[in-house]
C-alpha cells in the first residue's frame, strides 16, 4: 500500500513540475512575441516618421488664367505625387491619370477625352525621357529662351500636327523632367493649363 501512495505522489510530482515547465515555455513565448511585435510596431512607426509629410493645402481652389488674351477665373484641383515628393493643382476639365514614376495628366476638354494632349512629370534620366519621344516619333530641337527659369536644359517637340516642350532640371540632387505635347489646334486652350500645373507645384522637402 505504501509504494502505491508513493508511486501516486511521484506521479503527481511529475506532472506538476512538467505542467510548470510548458506555462514557462508559453512565458517565455508571449514576451518573445510581445517582443518581436513592439519592433514591428517600432519600425512601422519610424518608416511612417520618415516619410515626407504632404503640405496642408486646400482640396480645390480658383485661379486667373489667361485664356486668348482675357483673363478667366478657372477651378483647380489638388494632387499629391507622394513618390516624386510634390504636390500641385490641376484645372477641372484635365484628367489625372499617375503611376510611381510619372505624374500624367491630359486633356478633357467639354467632357472630351484626348491622351494626346498631355503633360507629364518624370524622375526619368534625360537620356530616357528622350529615348522614349523620339522612339514615339517626336523630333527635339533645342531652344535659347527657356520657359521654365528653373530649367537647365530646354528643347521644343514636333511631331506632324504635334507641338510641345520638354525642360530637364534638378530638385536637390535628384534629376527631373517637365514635358507636354498637343495638337496644334490645342495650343490655346493647353498652354495657359500647363502653367497653371507648373507654377503651382509646391515640393514636399521645401527645397528651392
Amino acid at each position: 500500500m505504501k509504494k502505491i501512495l508513493y508511486f501516486i505522489l511521484l506521479a503527481s510530482l511529475i506532472i506538476g513540475l512538467v505542467g510548470c515547465n510548458n506555462n514557462d515555455d508559453k512565458k517565455d513565448n508571449k514576451a518573445k512575441g510581445d517582443k518581436t511585435e513592439q519592433t514591428q510596431n517600432k519600425g512601422g512607426v519610424e518608416k511612417k516618421n520618415s516619410e515626407q509629410a504632404l503640405p496642408d493645402l486646400p482640396e480645390q481652389k480658383t485661379v486667373e488664367m489667361m485664356l486668348e488674351g482675357m483673363p478667366e477665373d478657372k477651378v483647380v484641383k489638388l494632387y499629391h505625387h507622394k513618390e516624386l515628393g510634390f504636390s500641385t493643382y490641376v484645372p477641372d476639365d484635365m484628367i489625372v491619370e499617375s503611376n510611381p514614376k510619372i505624374f500624367n495628366v491630359f486633356a478633357n476638354f467639354s467632357g472630351t477625352e484626348n491622351k494626346d494632349a498631355t503633360l507629364k512629370i518624370t524622375g526619368q534620366t534625360e537620356e530616357d525621357v528622350t529615348k522614349d519621344l523620339q522612339d514615339n516619333g517626336f523630333t527635339l530641337r533645342k531652344v535659347e529662351t527657356k520657359a521654365f527659369d528653373f530649367a537647365d536644359k530646354e528643347f521644343s517637340l514636333k511631331k506632324d500636327r504635334m507641338i510641345g516642350h520638354v525642360a530637364f532640371f534638378k530638385h536637390g540632387d535628384d534629376d527631373y523632367t517637365i514635358y507636354y505635347y498637343f495638337p496644334e489646334e490645342y495650343e490655346e486652350g493647353f498652354g495657359p493649363r500647363s502653367d497653371i500645373i507648373v507654377n503651382e507645384i509646391e515640393w514636399h522637402d521645401k527645397k528651392s
